[in-house]
């Protein structure tokens, strides 16, 4: 492994911020305000730009062939809502099996 270092004798010390990640510490220079103030900025961009995708609600499941969708009926939690194939059944789950109710 290369290690690049300049060393320069006699310079004097400028300040220098400690971080640490884990195990790790990295030693450098703070950055200057102006530096700050636009990481500031773009952050505060990139965090809009997010929260109108995470905003909106819920997942798209596409219904495929043979596939059964399940969802809660919302006013009945105790009541299950399958889709299969165009058609919509109203039921439970009884051993682990489906049971659609008699209308």
């Amino acid at each position: 492994m290369a290690i690049n270092t300049i060393i320069q004798l006699g310079a004097h010390r400028a300040k220098t911020c400690k971080t640490r990640f884990g195990n790790v510490t990295v030693t450098a220079p703070p950055p200057s305000k102006a530096m700050v103030q636009h990481n500031v900025k773009a952050s505060t961009q990139a965090l809009e730009r997010v929260t109108k995708r995470l905003a909106k609600a819920g997942v798209r499941l596409y219904a495929k062939k043979d596939v059964p969708l399940y969802s809660l009926d919302s006013d009945n939690p105790d009541v299950m809502i399958r889709k299969l194939n165009g058609k919509v059944e109203r039921g439970s789950f009884i051993d682990g099996a489906f049971n659609a109710e008699a209308r």
